[in-house]
């Protein structure tokens, strides 16, 4: 029996797993190809090019997602699932072939473009993300159209029968307005949402309003029937672009634009294969891409906008050493939970806790080391609460915090074992020497919120503080309120 070392056994774990997420990645990237190329096939209104064809788009974004589908045999196992719905159709296997690899091409200079322009993050979050996006799908299909002119002319020479300028001209603007609708519902990334209070009626009717008024001027669009139809949904996109988020108003976006697409493509504008009425075809192809444009761009500065304002609201109201709330954040949350505690007739404690001696400590180690201790301190204290305990640094190495529908016990139990976790916590301050604090906690408690101000509350868990520092700190002492004493 061989026997393997433990770095060689994780080496060999390691390989086996990335094996198997390899093959998981290529199953789906097949399916996904699979049933999005015979989607296609069904969406032949001319009987030889599908009106929509999300495939090539849906494997480039896959493949700029996980870079590991970039592989020899992601980009064989690909060529098949391009050909197989083709050949179960009842293809042509040369031209199923063509066709295939004409669609590959599209997908292998796009991810080629993104490894230039986007070797990082490809995801669809600015401004110039967008106009990034509109130059690898344009440049994409053009090598598509000119592998077509190519490969599909020679294999099938009836298809460009209504002329090598009409034939070009509908393959580009295909492709390309497949590109601009699909590719971005696989590059938005998700965005972290605020925490809010669950919206009245009167609210959701609020959020629902840009919906509601795209899918009726989508409706409308629909039923006037004419080229400049395709504008009218567009003052509605911009509305949701302003108000929803970035992967919403793709979504919506590409599906106004397929809607949209389908209903010049087909029988609702009653065209067919004439030469006059595929330059409309393209013409209003080419139209929708660069309407989609649009809201596309305004929702990524209105995301681009709101992430920096966010960002500044965060540096405004957190300690920019420990990371939580400073003493004007504490104070604002402070008073908003009070009021809501208030409200409910819901108990509360307020905590006012101090480093022992950290003084000494900078005395000691310096101030690089003191720092070290209050990152450490505040993480530590953190990881004690709960999701909606409102914990900041007042001053120095003073930290406080309220707790919303507590009961006294739980808030002394939970006090005790922030002196314990204190305690037992190590900080590194030189190669060969770690630091142990303790912490002094004064606790102020309510059976029921009071409707005075949080300094008031701070000032009686202060002056129980000062018990503790005189009573030999690292320790907790309660302050001597009423209420409290009667509980």
């Amino acid at each position: 029996m061989t026997i393997y070392s433990k770095s060689t056994m994780a080496r060999i774990l390691t390989g086996r797993s990335q094996r198997h997420q390899l093959l998981i990645s290529l199953a789906l990237m097949v399916l996904l190809v699979f049933f999005a190329s015979l989607f296609g096939i069904l969406t032949r209104p001319y009987g030889f090019l599908a009106a929509l064809w999300p495939a090539n788009a849906l494997l480039l974004g896959m493949m700029l997602r996980v870079p590991r589908l970039q592989h020899p045999l992601g980009w064989l196992l690909a060529l098949l699932a391009y050909m197989a719905p083709d050949l179960l159709a009842g293809g042509e296997p040369l031209l199923s072939f063509a066709l295939a690899l004409t669609n590959l091409i599209f997908v292998a200079t796009g991810v080629m473009l993104y490894r230039y322009l986007a070797p990082e993050d490809p995801a669809l979050v600015t401004p110039a993300s967008v106009l990034q996006l509109l130059l690898v799908c344009l440049a994409a299909a053009f090598c598509s159209m000119l592998s077509a002119l190519t490969l599909v002319r020679w294999v099938a020479p009836d298809w460009f029968a209504s002329g090598l300028g009409h034939m070009a001209g509908f393959w580009l603007t295909s492709e390309l307005v497949n590109g601009i609708l699909i590719l971005p519902l696989m590059l938005t990334r998700a965005e972290p949402r605020a925490m809010s209070g669950a919206p009245d009626n009167r609210g959701r009717l609020t959020h629902a309003l840009p919906g509601l008024s795209l899918l009726v001027s989508v409706i409308i669009a629909v039923l006037l029937d004419g080229p400049g139809s395709i504008g009218i949904p567009v003052p509605a996109l911009l509305w949701c672009a302003l108000h929803y988020s970035t992967r919403a108003t793709v979504f919506l976006t590409a599906a106004t634009s397929l809607v949209m697409m389908l209903s010049i493509s087909g029988e609702v504008l009653g065209l067919d294969e004439a030469g006059h009425n595929l330059d409309t075809v393209i013409s209003a192809r080419l139209g929708i891409a660069l309407v989609a444009l649009g809201p596309l761009t305004v929702a990524c500065v209105n995301s681009a906008r709101n992430e920096l304002l966010q960002r500044f609201e965060y540096l405004a109201n957190h300690d920019h050493l420990t990371a939580v709330l400073d003493r004007g954040g504490f104070f604002d949350r402070g008073q908003h939970l009070l009021g809501s505690a208030n409200s409910t007739r819901a108990p509360v404690a307020v905590m006012v806790l101090d480093i022992d001696h950290f003084k000494s400590v900078n005395d000691r180690f310096g101030h690089a080391a003191g720092d070290e201790v209050l990152r450490s301190f505040a993480r530590t204290i953190e990881s004690t609460l709960r999701k909606n305990d409102v914990f900041g640094r007042t001053g120095g190495e003073e930290f406080a915090v309220i707790l919303e529908g507590i009961n006294r016990d739980s808030a002394v139990g939970l006090a005790e074992r922030m002196l314990s976790e204190v305690a037992r916590q190590e900080t590194p301050v030189a190669p060969d020497q770690a630091l142990r604090v303790t912490v002094s906690i004064g606790l102020a408690w309510h059976a029921q919120a009071p409707l005075n101000e949080l300094d008031a509350l701070l000032a009686e868990a202060d002056r129980a503080l000062y018990r503790a520092k005189e009573n030999g700190r690292n320790r907790v002492e309660l302050a001597e309120l009423a209420d409290a004493a009667g509980a």
